[in-house]
């Protein structure tokens, strides 16, 4: 095919750190065993790891084609097996445009090509190209392109752009962070979970291998110091979550720095990034979804971050979901999304869950741990007694599920209120909802209860949204809000 064209030859330094740093556990472990048992095997096995990154990283470029032609990109790929691919304008749902640290060193970009119905993955990858050719292909992909690339000073660095040959006018609104908002977002986020979890097992699989006599250097300050055993676990675990909440701020800096969005017409474009810069372009009239979050830590300081839910736009890290907001007060939202998403900004009002789904939420917040707790007892008395503590929690937990629980409907829109562990209102339009559907459990059954459940397109081809222990009623009416009311033409 006549004027292909190749990605940038540091495409193949990304590619190949890319697969060195999702190599990196079995290289470390490799090693370590190696040594540990003086196999000269496993000592030198990561030589060929690298090895076979690199080579993979060569070939992965040199077969890599792409071309873009009357509203319509081709890519070619494949080292064993050719795989050819055209991706339609009108199936484009959302270009993400990034540059990393590596990206920026040698003036490229990264594009991700996100289409109608595709998988948590970007239909099509371009991991370094020129700011100029990716500006063409979202020109040429999204329409008239009402953002540019060259519009924003952090993504092209120091360098001056041409100008282009046709002007296209500046963002009808700028919604910008701030500095507060970031720092706000960033002591409140609920990522040090899921930075513990992960430290937690990346521990547990090396923890055979740390000589013990390096543990008893480490911890032998508790015995020495004469503290009860529980006090040195509380102030442990107490200082690693400190550790880990810090960890988890700057992260979220660092990723959400600079954050911003600009509103044209019909397409919203969300800025963000400090060491990784993204800029995402994603189509207002193809968002399915609102998903507001408050998280326990943001719920009683009045914040919310604002989710949407597209056929394209999502990551992995965000659930395949597209954060709009990271952090506003609650008080700010309507008059915010009046400005960004005025279709989504009306008053809502909720119709609770009945006082019988309280007292089944309390029995189950009961069972459990009290009967975890009788086993733990019986066997390590009076140590097991401690599980009672639980109570403690998961009885206010079932309150605040309870109170939470909500749903109601309007002529167009529905929308239901629950609680995960944050705090979650989702609100629909009818034309965007892919399935609805009401279940019952045989305990349901038993006590007037049903489960709703809405479905809406996003990234991932359908993402389900449930609220529990409703009245039947209740769920009659939004099933028959979507299934017997006259939908509306798809925007």
């Amino acid at each position: 095919m006549n004027n292909v064209k190749r990605l940038h030859p540091s495409a193949m330094l990304i590619s190949f750190l890319a697969a060195a740093k999702s190599s990196i556990i079995p290289i470390i472990g490799t090693v370590v065993i190696g040594f540990a048992n003086s196999n000269p095997f496993l000592k030198y096995v990561w030589i060929a790891i690298i090895a076979f990154s690199l080579l993979s990283s060569f070939l992965s470029w040199v077969t890599f084609y792409y071309k873009l032609e009357d509203g319509e990109l081709y890519i070619q790929k494949g080292i064993f097996v050719k795989k050819k691919r055209y991706i339609q304008r009108q199936r484009v749902q959302s270009i993400d445009v990034k540059a990393g640290v590596l990206h920026r060193v040698f003036g490229m970009v990264g594009v991700d090509i996100e289409t109608a119905g595709g998988t948590s993955e970007a239909e099509a990858h371009l991991s370094a190209i020129t700011r100029e050719e990716a500006e063409v292909i979202r020109k040429e992909l999204l329409g008239k392109a009402t953002s540019r690339l060259h519009s924003n000073d952090e993504l092209e660095g120091s360098e001056e752009t041409e100008e282009k040959e046709t002007e296209v006018a500046g963002p009808e609104l700028t919604w910008k962070l701030g500095t507060e908002r970031l720092i706000a977002a960033a002591l409140t986020s609920s990522g040090v979970g899921l930075i513990f979890s992960a430290v937690g097992a990346l521990f547990t699989q090396f923890y055979q291998f740390i000589p013990n006599v390096w543990l008893d250097e480490s911890f032998g300050f508790v015995t020495s110091a004469g503290l009860s055993t529980i006090l040195a676990i509380t102030g442990i675990v107490f200082l690693g979550l400190l550790v880990f909440w810090a960890i988890s701020s700057v992260i979220t800096i660092i990723k959400y720095g600079g954050f911003q969005i600009e509103h044209y017409g019909t397409e919203l474009v969300i800025t963000r990034g400090l060491l990784e810069k993204r800029q995402l372009t994603l189509q207002v009239n193809r968002i399915t979804s609102v998903r507001l979050v408050r998280n326990l830590l943001r719920q009683p300081l009045g914040f919310v971050s604002v989710y949407v839910e597209s056929a394209g736009g999502g990551s992995k890290d965000e659930q395949a979901s597209t954060l709009l907001i990271p952090l506003l007060k609650a008080s700010d939202l309507q008059e915010i999304l009046a400005d960004i998403l005025p279709d989504y900004s009306f008053e809502r009002e909720y119709h609770p869950l009945p006082i019988r789904a309280l007292w089944k939420m309390m029995i189950q917040a009961f069972i459990v741990p009290a009967v975890v707790t009788g086993i733990v007892s019986y066997f390590f008395f009076p140590y097991g007694l401690f599980g009672l503590l639980l109570l403690g929690i998961t009885i206010p937990f079932a309150w605040l599920t309870y109170k939470a629980g909500g749903s109601g409907a309007g002529a167009d829109y529905m929308w239901l209120r629950y609680r995960e562990i944050s705090l979650i209102e989702v609100i629909a339009p009818r034309w965007k909802v892919q399935s609805a559907e009401k279940r019952v459990s045989v305990i349901q059954k038993l006590q007037g209860l049903s489960t709703f459940q809405v479905t809406v397109q996003s990234s991932v081809s359908g993402k389900s949204f449930n609220l529990g222990d409703m009245t039947h009623s209740q769920a009659d009416q939004l099933l028959a809000w979507y299934s017997y009311s006259t939908k509306k033409d798809e925007h």
